[in-house]
């Protein structure tokens, strides 16, 4: 007869000791496999257990990690904090988070989130506590990547002379600048908010007061684009009146629903009250009436453009800018969404560049800087600084250059902005595929610049109007790529600056365009015969070599070329792999600029080749691609390449670049 064990015998603590060791060992695996640090403490606080991978982390071993030992590896800076937190934790048996950077194996400190809960038996005594640590580490850069995103925004807002704020789909205030403050003081748009909502005055054309729900903010959210908006009168804190002009445009998601709004207000007070001041002697005054109604009228078209291109884009940074709340542990996902938005902050600054920049002309207070120059070699950095837009529009663009130096009393760098704003808008106005051409002769006394496109052309009442300010409202808004329409009014009044003239010519709509700069040149300069060593910083490069570049791509390889040549470098062109390696072995370049992407042989293999060729293994391969991630980068080297430049590459760049070989 078999006998019943009892409860609580000698073989049943076996059994449960046997048991409970099998738990432990099964927890130790897998807590070895777990992609968290795990660790375990003791009721004293002690440290117990440390997984595997704290270990390989940190690089410390069981027993440097024992005890509290493991708080070695935290940040000097935080490691008093974090320990006094922890064992503050352990005394309240509470479960506690901390956010410290730790010693990693390869050197470097980084984030972590340090997390524990309390353990208790089954009658309720405190065993210490069970955690772990996750690297944090991409979601701080993310965070910092945002932070300095929001900076550079807010720092391009508080540049524009009008109000700006975006708000969300909610109602809240994303951001603002100052300017708008004055109206917001609890930042909280006016459409949105009772309790300022008075202090907004307009009426509709029927003599009926705005509700709440009719301002311009509200409208934009339901996804109305009101521009050039409204005029409202505006009571401040302290009981002044202001006349403003509150336009909205919405911000549309991926499903081309409202995501928010961007709200711009003008102070058009001196506007109005002149207005109304010359509506008292209107009979006398008609014409300055008439103009002071143009400016009031302008002012509104520049605002209904300024609405526009501030939700071009302001939409991705903001759908960005959630993104990376969401994805922040994702480094590819970061990193690609940083990169959208900086290339839109870049072009909001642009934005303000060009609205500081006709204010100065405008005042008086632009600084000219002249100086004797060669003008063909102020024309590579103005090509330089449009050709990506030119290639966009995929545009035939061709250089003329008269042979010998045009020297000119010239601010190098306006006149290369000049030469970039009418070569820039004719990229914008040409439809794709397109033929530009950019000429710099002499004629008599003058250095002549034309710009000549194949684009939508011009009217011919409209000849004149071109360089007047906001001129592209109403016309081929279709067409245009972006900009406040005052590039061609900036052009006038620079060359103005510079005693010179510009002028437009075109046959009529769809017939092209041309326009041409006139500046006067420096006759003694001339009259001496100096060459261009004798002018100023825009004239040849110091050291020039026997450069072949090879693009599949024409009109860029062509260009390139043009550039490196007008510095005084001697070059051939290719435009696929057979026959640079043929110009090569002929001509033996001393720098090849090489891209990777050609059909048929890619550049990898025409870079080992040229390295197999007699005389040419001492030459500069560089690399010029739009793959520039990690791996292209590897490959490159590997395949003999030099240098490796992403595409699209500045000029100058490649110049410092020729600079400092020997």
């Amino acid at each position: 007869m078999q006998t019943q064990q009892q409860p609580g015998s000698e073989p049943d603590r076996v059994r449960q000791t046997e048991e409970l060791n099998r738990n432990e060992l099964r927890f130790l695996d897998i807590a070895d496999a777990a992609p968290a640090m795990l660790w375990v403490t003791e009721p004293d606080g002690n440290c117990s257990f440390l997984s595997r991978g704290w270990l390989e982390f940190t690089g410390q071993s069981k027993e440097d990690g024992q005890g509290l030992g493991w708080t070695e590896a935290i940040h000097p800076d935080e490691r008093q904090a974090a320990t006094d937190a922890f064992l503050a934790a352990n005394t309240q048996k509470k479960e506690f988070s901390l956010e410290h950077r730790i010693l990693h194996v390869n050197g470097h400190y980084r984030w972590v989130i340090d997390a524990g809960r309390p353990r208790f038996s089954a009658n309720g005594d405190f065993l210490g506590f069970v955690g772990s640590v996750l690297d944090i580490t991409d979601r701080k850069e993310a965070e910092k990547a945002l932070h300095a995103t929001q900076g550079m925004l807010s720092a391009v807002f508080e540049a524009l002379p009008v109000g700006v704020a975006v708000v969300n789909q909610a109602g809240q205030l994303v951001l603002s600048n100052q300017e708008m403050h004055q109206y917001l003081p609890t930042n909280i748009m006016p459409s949105l908010d009772d309790a300022r909502h008075h202090r907004w005055k307009a009426e509709h054309a029927d003599g009926r007061p705005f509700a709440r729900s009719d301002f311009p903010g509200a409208r934009a959210l339901r996804g109305e684009r009101i521009v050039p908006g409204i005029e409202a009168l505006h009571t401040s804190d302290d009981g002044a009146e202001i006349w403003t002009q509150v336009a909205a445009v919405p911000l549309l998601n991926s499903d081309n629903q409202p995501s928010g709004q961007v709200s711009v207000v003008t102070n058009i007070d001196n506007f109005k009250r002149t207005e109304a001041a010359l509506r008292l002697s209107e009979a006398n005054q008609r014409g300055l009436l008439d103009e002071v109604t143009k400016s009031n009228k302008n002012l509104s078209e520049f605002l209904a453009v300024l609405a526009h291109e501030l939700r071009n884009p302001l939409a991705p940074i903001l759908t960005g800018l959630e993104i990376m709340r969401r994805r922040a542990d994702n480094p590819d996902t970061v990193t690609n969404v940083r990169g959208i938005i900086e290339r839109q902050v870049t072009q909001l600054s642009h934005l303000i560049d060009d609205l500081l920049d006709i204010a100065r002309v405008t005042n008086g207070k632009v600084d000219i800087k002249r100086e004797l120059v060669d003008l063909k070699g102020i024309v590579s950095n103005a090509v330089e600084t449009s050709l990506p837009l030119i290639e966009q529009g995929g545009h035939e663009f061709s250089l003329k250059l008269h042979a010998a130096p045009l020297p000119v009393n010239a601010d190098a760098t306006r006149i290369s902005q000049v030469i970039g704003n009418l070569l820039t808008n004719a990229a914008k106005y040409t439809p794709h595929g397109g033929s530009i051409t950019l000429t710099v002769q002499r004629d008599g006394d003058d250095a002549v610049i034309s710009v000549i496109d194949s684009g939508i052309g011009i009217p011919e009442e409209s000849l004149e109007s071109v360089f007047d300010m906001f001129s592209q409202v109403g016309r081929n808004m279709d067409l245009a790529q972006g900009g406040l329409g005052i590039g061609l009014s900036l052009v006038r009044q620079l060359v103005a600056l510079h005693g010179g003239t510009v002028a437009a010519s075109s046959e009529g709509a769809g017939k092209g365009s041309t326009f041409v700069v006139r500046l006067p040149l420096d006759l003694e300069t001339v009259a001496g015969g100096a060459g261009a060593d004798s002018l100023g910083a825009a004239g040849a490069a110091t050291k020039t070599f026997r450069i072949l570049v090879t693009d599949d791509n024409v009109d860029a390889a062509l260009t390139l070329a043009a550039l490196l040549e007008m510095q005084g470098h001697d070059l051939r062109v290719a435009h696929d792999g057979p026959e640079a390696l043929q110009l090569a072995g002929q001509f033996r370049p001393e720098v090849v600029f090489l891209d990777i992407g050609m059909p048929g042989m890619t550049g990898y293999e025409v870079a080992r080749r040229l390295r197999t060729m007699e005389g040419l293994a001492r030459s500069t391969i560089v690399a010029v691609s739009g793959w520039g991630a990690k791996d292209d980068l590897a490959r490159a080297e590997e395949a003999g390449f030099d240098m490796h430049f992403t595409k699209p590459v500045e000029v100058s760049r490649l110049s410092e670049f020729l600079a400092s070989l020997d």
